[in-house]
């Protein structure tokens, strides 16, 4: 009975949304074939591998865009006023239905990756350096977008429920911006304080490091524009201190949601 709900309000989303996702889907697709125009109009293979990996990158803002539209309609219709499921079942159904939809989307993101190295092997559009390219880095990639995405979204989403928990105090609703500002500063210098002492208590019982690779480093030359890969060490500490902070972002914005009456 409970997934059979999750599954209708993730439904309910994805319905709300569609248009939307196809819009951006069929966009991706032009704009990648815009860039094979200017590719073979150039001679250079780099300009679209550098838009198809912009694709890629640019979906970590795709869970804070599916999440903020959710939330946006929300406020509109008023709908959660009359739900009578959980606030938590609420959002975690807009969090899954982003996270699905952004699956989605990067793995078409991954098809004109695929279609990109494909044309630029076959010689049509002239060649770029292909060791950039590896399995490693793709994946490493990926995986950073994904978390880096997702923590984005919970930070929109939790900011989002403040900004109109505040709304229901009318006594400071005309100064209700300058607070909410304030309180955005107060808690980045609060979490990056927490996080600094836990990254150093975790980092003694969790010392392994993964080496993630990052391929989005352009460069401008005489030969014109290219692209190289470097890496960069992630502790695990630093996956568990991200996981908890969504997960807390999660519980508290479940929790003051239930305390807005009337989103304003």
């Amino acid at each position: 009975m409970e997934t059979n709900v999750f599954k209708g309000l993730m439904r309910k989303e994805w319905l709300l949304l569609r248009n939307s996702f196809i819009f951006l889907l069929c966009t991706m697709f032009f704009v990648w074939f815009a860039g094979l125009g200017w590719s073979v109009f150039t001679g250079n293979a780099t300009i679209l591998l550098i838009i198809s990996i912009m694709f890629i990158i640019a979906h970590v803002l795709y869970v804070t865009w599916i999440v903020g539209a959710g939330l946006h309609m929300e406020e509109k219709s008023q709908l959660w006023l009359h739900n009578p499921h959980s606030t938590s079942k609420l959002l975690g159904s807009k969090l899954v239905t982003a996270i699905y939809l952004q699956s989605v989307s990067i793995l078409f993101a991954l098809l004109l990756l695929t279609l990109t190295v494909n044309v630029a092997a076959a010689d049509m559009i002239g060649k770029f350096e292909m060791e950039s390219l590896t399995i490693n880095s793709v994946v490493s990639v990926l995986v950073q977008v994904m978390v880096s995405g997702l923590e984005l979204g919970m930070y929109y989403m939790f900011f989002w429920i403040i900004y109109h928990v505040m709304g229901q105090f009318h006594y400071i609703l005309k100064f209700r911006v300058v607070l909410f500002i304030l309180f955005i500063v107060l808690l980045f210098m609060l979490v990056g304080y927490v996080e600094s002492h836990l990254w150093t208590v975790l980092e003694r019982v969790v010392s392994p490091q993964l080496e993630m690779a990052k391929f989005m480093n352009f460069y401008i030359e005489e030969g014109g524009v290219g692209v190289r890969s470097s890496a960069e060490n992630i502790t695990i500490a630093g996956i568990i201190v991200t996981l908890l902070k969504v997960i807390g972002l999660f519980s508290l914005s479940s929790w003051l949601l239930n305390k807005v009456v009337e989103v304003r």
